[in-house]
């Protein structure tokens, strides 16, 4: 990889506005480098040039709920701009109350952001049945029939977590702020120092995930900002990013 710029903040769109931060933790989990939401959702089992060999393999992504199934299972948001599709999500015991989940369609509207720990599995839904003991709805899931999915074993709200997601640049909002799509979910980085990046570009963003608050982020980072550019945020998730670099692009 190599470095683009380091200490920047990653917020909503509307919230563009130069600032300077300094970096925040350097222990990041790090486990979306490699595969995201965009690579399951385009995933074609048994072909292995269609991202088939994802099939078998356990993967960390992450995104907000766009559409719920029924309890079992849901569809992760793949971020907008560029990649409007996601990913189906299904747990094994018919919810995901046993994940500290209750209500996927409660969290629809809510801009959270989950991160999810599965298998990814061409999905039948006569031998996923058969395989967990549960009964699912077949006019509900038939469509997915030979599709892949994520059977998740672990999910969970990013807010307070290290991560690092890697995405597209696919519009710059200003000289200090850039559009990344492919994250799992839409985020604006924000660079006072004006990183060079550039439509196209693929990036890795590494930093805490966290609940905007004006007041603790002018605190804990010694800045003054402008209010009234953040005040209809407040409380949203954003990303406060110790780095940002370019990666390869895939094929």
């Amino acid at each position: 990889m190599r470095s683009i710029r380091t200490k920047t903040l990653a917020v909503p769109i509307a919230l563009a506005a130069a600032i300077g931060l300094a970096g925040c933790s350097d222990d990041s989990a790090g486990p979306e480098q490699g595969t995201d939401v965009e690579d399951v959702a385009e995933a074609e089992p048994g072909d292995m040039d269609e991202g088939g060999d994802l099939i078998g393999e356990t993967v960390t992504v992450s995104g907000e709920i766009t559409e719920t199934i029924d309890p079992a299972g849901f569809w992760l948001g793949a971020g907008g701009g560029l990649f409007e599709e996601g990913a189906p999500v299904i747990s094994t015991t018919g919810d995901f109350t046993g994940m500290g989940m209750e209500d996927p369609e409660s969290l629809m509207d809510s801009d959270t952001v989950l991160q999810v720990t599965g298998t990814v599995a061409e999905f039948v839904v006569v031998d996923f049945e058969e395989e967990y003991g549960i009964d699912l709805d077949d006019d509900l899931w038939e469509d997915l029939d030979g599709e892949a999915v994520i059977v998740a074993e672990e999910v969970a709200t990013l807010a307070g977590e290290d991560v690092t997601v890697e995405g597209e640049v696919y519009e710059l909002v200003s000289t200090v702020a850039f559009r990344l799509a492919g994250a799992g979910w839409e985020v604006v980085v924000l660079d006072a120092e004006q990183a060079s990046v550039e439509p196209g570009d693929e990036v890795a963003v590494q930093g805490t995930v966290r609940q905007l608050s004006i007041t603790e982020i002018e605190e804990d980072y010694g800045v003054d900002l402008e209010d009234e550019l953040y005040t209809d945020y407040e409380g949203e998730l954003v990303l406060v990013a110790d780095t940002v670099e370019e990666v390869a692009a895939t094929e």
